[in-house]
């Protein structure tokens, strides 16, 4: 069997959990629902490009889903907890009275470890795990590189810049020329677009820079890079804030969303 969708795992999480006695913890309540889909070792082992495991990440995404629809209490980390609310709708659904399918695991059976944390981090691990999840929602397969996944297949007419291997940035109050910290290196940009492109582009120790000759194509490509940094943003915005119900926490996780995948377009604006 395939991995389960979020749908499948919903009704099949609140009864597991009402099950067993109305709260359970995290590690058992992914192996109980292995267990139940009849996952395969590959399947349990399958990762996105983040190296997140997808079952696990599916069930925590269900879990926080049915937390901000009053069917789960969030509020002690680690342990998932049925509502009242929650209780009513397995009423509803007839699994009320009903057992949840114990099958036994298998000695080689994948266990499980799904906390997440950041070293380092200043946020608490309920917003750490939130943070991983919602990475891995809005960019599965991992961000897209620039230039490289914005440029026409038939964009072939390129110039190349030589760059000092430093951190750059744009200058204070222009919009075209390009500087390092120290103002030891500084490069006029034909235009805005250039200047962008080359900061969107430009990683720390390299030396050139191939920028495509058409104008209308360096515009197009900056454009596109940046309206899609924008729409990664306006996601991840969205998902925490119908979690946290919070518009700085929202902002903050925001944030840090952008770090994580490297938004250039975003971080190059701050």
């Amino acid at each position: 069997m395939s991995i389960p969708s979020q749908k499948d795992i919903r009704i099949p999480l609140l009864h597991l959990i009402h099950a067993k006695g109305g709260e359970v913890r995290r590690q058992e309540a992914c192996e109980m629902l292995a267990n139940y889909f009849g996952l395969t070792e590959e399947e349990l082992e399958e990762l996105y490009s983040s190296g997140n495991k997808v079952f696990e990440h599916r069930v925590s995404w269900v879990r926080f889903k049915l937390c901000s629809e009053g069917f789960l209490n969030g509020s002690t980390y680690g342990l998932w907890k049925i509502t009242e609310k929650g209780i009513n709708e397995l009423s509803r659904l007839g699994f009320i009275d009903k057992p949840f399918p114990v099958i036994e695991t298998p000695k080689n059976k994948t266990t499980f470890d799904i906390t997440i944390r950041l070293p380092g981090s200043p946020l608490s691990e309920e917003l750490e795990e939130l943070l991983e999840l919602i990475v891995d929602e809005i960019a599965p397969d991992g961000p897209k590189k620039f230039p490289e996944d914005f440029l026409d297949d038939n964009c072939t007419d390129f110039y190349e810049v030589e760059l000092p291997g430093t951190q750059l940035q744009l200058a204070p109050l222009t919009r075209a020329i390009i500087t390092s910290p120290k103002r030891h290196f500084r490069y006029q940009a034909k235009n805005p677009p250039e200047a962008k492109y080359i900061l969107y582009a430009y990683d720390v120790g390299s030396k050139k820079i191939k920028i495509p000759k058409d104008n209308l194509t360096l515009f197009k490509v900056v454009k596109a890079y940046e309206k899609y940094c924008d729409e990664l943003a306006r996601k991840a915005f969205e998902l925490f804030l119908e979690f946290t119900n919070d518009e700085d926490k929202a902002e903050l996780l925001k944030k840090e969303v952008e770090k994580k995948l490297g938004l250039r377009a975003k971080r190059e604006e701050t």
